[in-house]
């Protein structure tokens, strides 16, 4: 699994070159936030020019005199790309309704052991994804394999640090390491509950901070639980 370290390392630090538009109206207000309860605290005249970083909901985060600031999704329509004779509203929209798709690669600790996970997402919309996840754990006593489906909910999807909670449930291979005893492996069904926090990076890319709680049943009377912390990155496509 190093391939998948080195692979989060680059996938983190490459650089993205974002997309620079001109404003074509006298002017457009730029807000500390994603929201018209957020202050104006610069406005871009004609023929300014700006940086498409990312879009949340009706809102678009822009690079601006070495700011970054947010203008509404309905100002688009006044943006054109250099030399363009048309706006990039209709362009935009295509290309974010089109990213329903998110892949996602992970690190972190399971159960006191080394544990990578890679994941593909579906978007529902902003708030809602649904998510089917395989994930490799190595210890020195037992190696483990999860297989996950997830459904989560992400209540502020407008937030620059957005919270998620996350339901679902899979089943959870285990292989003993025994030299002397030979130990079957073990299958065995989770219920799972994952908390949290999304960071974008560029307008595809975001950060992500996990914390899985599961509940494994046992053929023992006293079921187990186990929890995952992942750091990682999802790519929209």
């Amino acid at each position: 699994m190093r391939w998948c370290a080195t692979l989060l390392f680059f996938a983190l630090v490459a650089p993205v070159l974002a997309q620079q538009v001109l404003v074509q109206k006298d002017y457009v207000d730029l807000r500390t936030g994603p929201g018209r309860g957020y202050p104006v605290v610069e406005v871009a005249l004609k023929s300014d020019s700006l940086q498409l970083l990312m879009q949340r909901t009706g809102w678009v985060k822009v690079q601006f005199r070495q700011h970054q600031l947010w203008l509404a999704a309905t100002d688009l329509d006044y943006l054109y790309l250099p030399g363009a004779e048309q706006s990039i509203t209709a362009l935009w929209q295509a290309d974010q309704g089109q990213r329903h798709w998110e892949l996602g690669l992970a690190a972190g600790d399971f159960a006191g052991t080394s544990y990578y996970q890679l994941s593909g997402s579906y978007l529902f919309s902003d708030v809602i994804a649904i998510e089917l996840s395989a994930g490799q754990g190595s210890g020195q006593q037992a190696s483990s394999q999860q297989y996950l489906l997830q459904l989560s909910v992400s209540p502020w999807p407008h937030w620059q640090v957005s919270p998620y909670v996350a339901l679902g449930g899979g089943v959870l291979l285990t292989r003993p390491r025994t030299v002397l005893v030979q130990t079957e492996e073990r299958t065995s069904p989770l219920a799972t509950m994952e908390m949290g926090l999304n960071y974008p990076l560029t307008e595809r890319a975001q950060a992500t901070l996990r914390y899985r709680r599961a509940l494994v049943s046992t053929d023992r009377d006293i079921n187990e639980e186990t929890n995952t912390w992942l750091i990682g990155l999802r790519l929209a496509f």
